[in-house]
Order: C-alpha cells, then sequence, then structure tokens
C-alpha cells in the first residue's frame, strides 16, 4: 500500500512516498490435521511497528450461527521497521475444512499492527485429501 506524506512547507518540496508492507508467507497452504504449520511473517513499515500480533484461528459461516476459535496467539514487539520472523505450530486434528451450500469451516493465519494499522490473513486448508470436504448440496 502506498501512502503519501504532506508537505507542510511553502517551499517546492515533493512528497515523500512511503511503502508500507506486511505479509505471510505459509511453506504449504494445504495441511494434514496434526501437521506442523510453517511460515514466516515479513513486514516493512515507516517507523517500528509497537506490537504484532499473530493468530491461527478457525470460522463457521452460512445458515445458522457463526462459530470461531483462536488457536494460537502471539505478540511481539520488532526492535526495527522491516524484518522477518518464523514461526511454527501444531496444528490440531480438526475440525476439519469444509464448503457446503449451508455451511463453510475455514482455517486462516492473521498478523495485525496496530500503529502503523495494517493487517495481512493468509487462508490455508486442514484436510487430509488437501482440499476442503465438499458437502453434496441440499435439496
Amino acid at each position: 500500500m502506498s501512502l503519501l506524506g504532506k508537505t507542510t512547507s511553502n517551499a517546492q518540496t515533493p512528497l515523500k512516498r512511503t511503502k508500507m508492507s506486511l505479509q505471510i508467507k505459509l511453506e504449504d497452504s494445504n495441511c494434514r490435521p496434526g501437521q506442523l504449520l510453517n511460515g514466516t511473517v515479513v513486514w516493512r513499515f515507516d517507523s517500528s511497528p509497537s506490537k504484532l500480533t499473530l493468530e491461527v484461528s478457525w470460522k463457521t459461516s452460512g445458515k445458522g450461527t457463526d462459530d470461531s476459535e483462536t488457536i494460537f496467539t502471539e505478540d511481539w514487539s520488532p526492535e526495527s521497521n522491516s524484518g522477518e520472523k518464523k514461526f511454527q505450530l501444531q496444528l490440531p486434528r480438526g475440525p476439519i475444512s469444509v464448503h457446503g451450500n449451508l455451511i463453510a469451516i475455514e482455517w486462516q493465519v492473521e498478523c495485525t499492527s496496530k500503529r502503523p494499522k495494517a493487517t495481512s490473513v493468509m487462508p490455508f486448508v486442514l484436510s487430509h485429501l488437501d482440499q476442503p470436504i465438499r458437502l453434496p448440496p441440499v435439496n
């Protein structure tokens, strides 16, 4: 995302271009139950973020009440405005990723920074089949 800085004097000073980014890179986005999830968070800001938060969670969507659970959270305070941090965690046995007409169960890794404000979300599949279980249509 590009941001333009403001010039505060009357001088003909060009606007400063700033490049901010926050990314999650996964070694594999198709994971098996109980497998290790390996990835890297990469950031670049104008100033050091006060705190970065990494979460791994699942959520349901569709008909009925939505549900969600965060299975992993880690906070850290980077010492520089750019860098990377590797992460690894063992995934649970379920719930398995599901896609159907009435319900979906989806997994994701999310990293957030409050100051400067930024969010990155990377979905992944948790299944024995390397793809979500497809539920047949309901008549």
